[in-house]
Formats: structure tokens, C-alpha cells, sequence
């Protein structure tokens, strides 16, 4: 494991240098990382971080590094030096991991699915907040998460959207709070195949432990994976009396239709959770 204060001894390559890589890059300058090698594909890009390609080869610099920090955006299948990287897979790590690593003491919430992840993320966040809980939106729904520091606070609640892309190399996360709203055919080009794209979401459970939650929508696919892999955490599937309840109560035209309907069970489900009445759910869904 990685955690900050050990950083000054490892040695990273950040691959890709679009915001998610310039964040990494920061990050593990103000954590004085031991050595930082850069690469991306785009030759405009290395020119513009001073990446000095004759000085080091990448062969040299992913020998010499101990993790990789891929950006999400980059597939192995596509990318320029692919074969390469997957011959170090063991290495890849995502900026998500970091937080998860540096970050010990903090409550998650982390969302995937094919559709409606950043509704469902801000719906969390405000329903959250409006409890009395202090609860941010990270990932793919704003800014890099590593351009965030939670410091010494302890008692907030870290909503975080995670795409496929960051969940295929991802290896350290452990949500507290993991929802998986749907999967349907999407980004096929990137990951392959469905199966791979398939898989990928379901890592969202794999570091689950047994005081753990995970949210899943009823899917016989996703139910009969999760029986299969024997996932520990504690599980909760969408319903069709917490739909018509929904359905019932929510005045917000915006949020009945059926697809925000499915979604909203995920965060109901989540409030129980966090012990939080009926009457702040549905007054958040109504602003």
C-alpha cells in the first residue's frame, strides 16, 4: 500500500498529460515523490511539460518506476504503447487509487453505471448535505479528485463518479458505499468487448469488505456475478415497492421518469443507510 508518507520512496510515471495527469503531476510534486517520469502520446503535449524523449526511453522509464498513473481517457488497445504498458499492468494505478491510499480516514459513496451517473452523484451529494452531513462531489463529475485535500477533516462523505475507464486499472478502491445503477452496451472500442466493459463495473465491489454496502440494480447478469465472485459486502437491489413509492412522492416532473425513477432507488436505498428520514429525501428532490 501507498500512503503519503512513504511517497518520497517510490517513483512514478504519470501517462497522459490532460487535467487528470496534470493533477497527478502536482499532486506528487507537493508529496515529493521520490523520481516523476512523464509521457503522453500527443507529441504537442510532451513539447509543452518539457518531456525530454532522448534523455530516457519509456522502456527505461517504466523499468526504473514503481507505479504507472494512467489517465482514464487511455486504453491499452489503442494507445501508442500498449503491448508495453499491459506488460506492466501490475504497475497501473489511477489517480483515484491515490486518494484512496493518502486518504485513510474518510466516508465514500462511489458511483458507476452506463447512464445517469452525475445526476445521481449531485442528487446524492445534496440529499447528503442537506442532512447535516458535510458531502463533496468528486471524480468524473468535476474537478480531478486529486485537486482536493481532505486534510485533517474526518467527517466528511466523498461522492465519487467513477467511469469504467478508471475502474478497469483501478486497484486500491474500497468504497464504503459502492452503486452500480446500469450497464447497457457502451465504449465497446475501449474496453474491447462487453464482457471486458462488463467486468470493469463490477470491480466497483471487489475490495468490499463485510461492514460494506453495495447497491445493485436487479439484473440477474449483475445478481448471479456478485453470487459468483462471492463479494462480501453487505448488498441492496432496487425494488419495485421503493419505484411505486417514488413514483408516488416525488413532485419534481423532472425526476418521474422512469429512468431518474431507477436511479433514485439507488439513493433512497443510500439514505437508509446513513439513517436519514424520508421527509429530507424527497424536500431535497423537490429544489
Amino acid at each position: 500500500m501507498i500512503f503519503r508518507r512513504i511517497l518520497k520512496e517510490k517513483s512514478f510515471l504519470v501517462y497522459g498529460l490532460g487535467s487528470t495527469g496534470k493533477s497527478v503531476l502536482n499532486f506528487l510534486k507537493i508529496s515529493k515523490a521520490k523520481k516523476i517520469f512523464l509521457w503522453d502520446d500527443s507529441a504537442k503535449l510532451r513539447k509543452k511539460f518539457k518531456v525530454k524523449e532522448k534523455e530516457i526511453s519509456l522502456k527505461k522509464k517504466i523499468f526504473e518506476t514503481d507505479y504507472i498513473v494512467l489517465s482514464p481517457g487511455i486504453s491499452l488497445l489503442n494507445c501508442n504503447y500498449g503491448k508495453l504498458l499491459n506488460d506492466n499492468k501490475k504497475k497501473i494505478i489511477t489517480d483515484i487509487d491515490l486518494f484512496f491510499l493518502t486518504n485513510k480516514i474518510f466516508k465514500s459513496v462511489v458511483v458507476t453505471g452506463t447512464n445517469g451517473k452525475s445526476t445521481t452523484c449531485s442528487i446524492i451529494q445534496k440529499i447528503l448535505s442537506n442532512s447535516g452531513l458535510q458531502a463533496i462531489a468528486l471524480g468524473n463529475i468535476g474537478k480531478p479528485i486529486l485537486n482536493y485535500s481532505l486534510g485533517k477533516k474526518r467527517n466528511v462523505v466523498v461522492v465519487i463518479e467513477m467511469s469504467s475507464f478508471q475502474l478497469e486499472y483501478s486497484k486500491y478502491i474500497r468504497p464504503k458505499h459502492a452503486i452500480l445503477i446500469n450497464i447497457s452496451k457502451d465504449h465497446l472500442d475501449w474496453h474491447g468487448n462487453m464482457e471486458n466493459y462488463f467486468k470493469a463495473k463490477l470491480k466497483i465491489f471487489s475490495q468490499q469488505k463485510i461492514d460494506d454496502f453495495a447497491y445493485i440494480p436487479q439484473n440477474n447478469k449483475i445478481i448471479n456475478f456478485f453470487k459468483k465472485n462471492r463479494y462480501n459486502s453487505s448488498v441492496y437491489i432496487s425494488k419495485k415497492n421503493q419505484k411505486k413509492l417514488l413514483k408516488i412522492n416525488i413532485k419534481n416532473n423532472y425526476l418521474k421518469s422512469n429512468s431518474n425513477i431507477e436511479n433514485l432507488t439507488f439513493a433512497y436505498n443510500l439514505t437508509k443507510n446513513f439513517k436519514i428520514n424520508d421527509k429530507i429525501f424527497f424536500s431535497t428532490l423537490e429544489k
